[in-house]
């Protein structure tokens, strides 16, 4: 729950309309979005990009495409995450994580998965730490870890 002082967090996809808005926050990419791929990305309707925003400012991301086999039921697969450094540890990536799992089961997707890597455990009641999770350190600690998630979808 937020304070009056604090504005909710809204998390939405993005569309073609957010192109400039995309371009803007490419911090919250691994690699700064092209208007090129951005446009391609948001023109096709099983890629799905969400936004997280705190006082109408983007402060999160995550970005996924749905996947499929010779006819099967589609998974999401979720390839990237990321919050800003001031908003980390506020459960925001767990929050992007539901709604795209929301999305993917209106597209009839049978599962949600990816991989993620992260300085810190996501902690037994993240939707990332389905109980078949695979967590592998990197090294000592205070080190970068990876950890496979897969959350079936009912």
């Amino acid at each position: 729950m937020t304070s009056p002082e604090q504005p909710e967090l809204v998390i939405r996809r993005a569309s073609r309309g957010d192109l400039d808005l995309v371009l803007s926050v490419d911090d919250l990419f691994r690699y700064p979005p092209t208007a090129e791929w951005t446009r391609d990305f948001l023109d096709n309707g099983s890629n799905l990009l969400l936004l997280a925003f705190h006082d109408d400012v983007p402060v999160g991301m995550l970005v996924a495409v749905e996947t499929g086999y010779m006819g099967a039921s589609p998974d999401l697969f979720v390839y990237g995450i990321r919050v800003s450094e001031p908003f980390r540890g506020r459960g925001i990536a767990h929050r992007l994580v539901d709604k795209a799992r929301d999305i993917a089961e209106e597209a009839g997707c049978r599962s949600l998965w990816g991989s993620m890597q992260h300085d810190r455990d996501p902690g037994a009641d993240s939707p990332l730490t389905p109980p078949e999770a695979t967590t592998g350190a990197a090294g000592s600690t205070g080190s970068t870890q990876s950890t496979t998630f897969v959350i079936p979808i009912p």
